[in-house]
């Protein structure tokens, strides 16, 4: 080219102007497809999985009423057992207690002197009244100590006492029985 002479390019494709409309044409046509794929994937798998949660229920509902109906069957058994239940507890109560009073009597047996006699003795829930008669107040001291020193009764109390002309004692006595110590 010779020096001085301007150079003069001519484009003859003519370059489209970028509108809002044609970019969002364009957009649509490329990765609007593949959201509708994805979004279709999405429903069909929505879709097919409500059948078998429909399914799942279903037969949920079946179990639970079958086993409702189970229990129900069962349900006078079950409270025949626990009427049993209750009523060996309560006799295994009664005859684990059933030998308290005589081991009570055993053990007043061994501590009472010889020359010392009850007139009485009662039994009621958890104590024990007596009165007896002493020849003389060495042997009602000796007794009512050891009663007090022992810890098969609790709280050991001397409701009467009285001394006779012939200088024999008669006391009474009430006293808590502690069962554990006679079972």
């Amino acid at each position: 080219m010779p020096a001085g002479k301007n150079k003069v390019n001519i484009n003859l494709i003519v370059k489209k102007e970028a509108s809002f409309s044609n970019q969002l044409l364009s957009w649509a046509l490329t990765y609007g497809r593949y959201i509708i794929i994805i979004t279709q994937i999405i429903v069909l798998t929505v879709f097919f999985t409500r059948f078998k949660l429909d399914r799942d229920h279903t037969d949920l509902k079946e179990s639970v009423s079958q086993k409702q109906a189970l229990i129900e069957s069962v349900a006078s058994l079950e409270t025949e057992i626990r009427r049993i239940q209750k009523n060996l507890a309560d006799i295994k109560q009664v005859t684990a207690n059933q030998n308290i009073p005589l081991n009570i009597l055993r053990f007043l047996s061994e501590i009472t002197p010889t020359n010392t006699t009850f007139s009485q003795i009662s039994f009621a829930q958890n104590t024990i009244d007596f009165s007896a008669t002493a020849e003389n107040l060495r042997s009602f001291n000796f007794f009512l100590r050891k009663l007090q020193q022992d810890n098969k009764f609790s709280e050991v109390t001397l409701e009467d006492i009285a001394r006779k002309p012939d200088g024999r004692i008669e006391f009474k006595i009430k006293a808590e029985i502690n069962p554990k110590d006679f079972i």
